[in-house]
């Protein structure tokens, strides 16, 4: 992050500072341009450029393509856009057409409608600005429907529920990114401190792996027992968030050295062929301590 320093001056009856030449001529900026400019909760000020009326109107958004398009496709998506038209002079190449379709197929209820070789269309059928508090308790929920998954061996809803994991895990990044390059919230509420920020980012990124932990992890029936004590686990953690409970939190927090004892004494009488699935147990307990740590 660059900052950058202004001395205040007096205009008339009131004080103006200027904009740094730097960002005003990435936004291709100009006297007759508009910035929107928000207070935020800590009395600081963020300042936006905003879209020219002639690229932007209440449906539908007009793109160049470019290398960067992808950035800006996600960017307003997460926005709230709903209608975004991607366009070039020449034949969109086949590399950048890919980077489209990917990013695109990772968000939810987003879709490619049309696609030539000079035009792509990205339409959003009902994403909206959802609360990154919301966003949290839906990654949790999807692993606790994982535990499930793995324990039950329904093995199509734990690839399903994996890849709407990392679906909403990106948008709750892109939340916080967006949140401590700007200062600007993305959804509608004031919701966190950049501290509170940079705790969700690591909370949501121990729940991340978790998931991939999980996808990957296939049981025998002498493991089942350990892996039902480590699901209570991972649901003490998942009540304590929801909770805001800082005293179960720290219950939670020592538990992880009773279960790692009795991991370790697993191990000793155990098959070496179930010992993979253990020491998986134990990394997920491990990331459940840690996101205990954060609560």
């Amino acid at each position: 992050m660059e900052r950058f320093y202004r001395k205040i001056q007096k205009l008339g009856g009131s004080l103006v500072v200027s904009l740094p030449k730097k960002w005003t001529k990435n936004y291709k900026l100009t006297k007759e341009s508009s910035v929107a400019i928000n207070l935020n909760n800590d009395g600081s000020l963020s300042i936006n450029p905003e879209l020219t009326p002639s690229k932007r109107d209440q449906d539908k958004l007009i793109l160049e393509s470019n290398p960067y398009v992808v950035r800006e496709v996600v960017k307003n998506i997460l926005s709230g856009q709903t209608h975004i038209i991607i366009v070039s002079d020449k034949i969109i190449n086949k590399s950048l057409r890919n980077q489209i379709r990917y990013w695109v197929n990772g968000l939810p209820n987003t879709e490619i409608t049309e696609e030539t070789n000079q035009r792509i269309v990205v339409q959003n059928f009902g994403y909206k600005k959802i609360p990154t508090s919301k966003l949290i308790q839906r990654l949790l929920y999807l692993i606790a429907d994982m535990f499930d998954d793995v324990k039950h061996e329904a093995y199509d809803d734990l690839s399903y529920n994996f890849d709407q994991l990392r679906k909403f895990y990106f948008i709750l990044v892109m939340h916080i990114r967006a949140y401590l390059r700007t200062g600007v919230y993305v959804t509608e509420n004031s919701e966190f401190t950049p501290l509170e920020a940079m705790d969700y980012r690591i909370f949501c990124g121990k729940v991340e792996e978790i998931g991939k932990i999980l996808k990957n992890l296939r049981l025998s029936p002498i493991v089942i027992p350990f892996f039902n004590e480590i699901h209570q686990y991972f649901k003490e953690v998942m009540d304590a968030y929801l909770k805001r409970d800082s005293k179960l939190s720290y219950y939670v927090w020592l538990k992880k050295y009773k279960l790692i004892e009795k991991a370790n004494d697993l191990l000793e009488i155990l098959d070496i062929n179930d010992h993979d699935k253990i020491k998986s147990m134990i990394e997920i307990a491990e990331r459940c301590k840690d996101m205990a740590g954060l609560i």
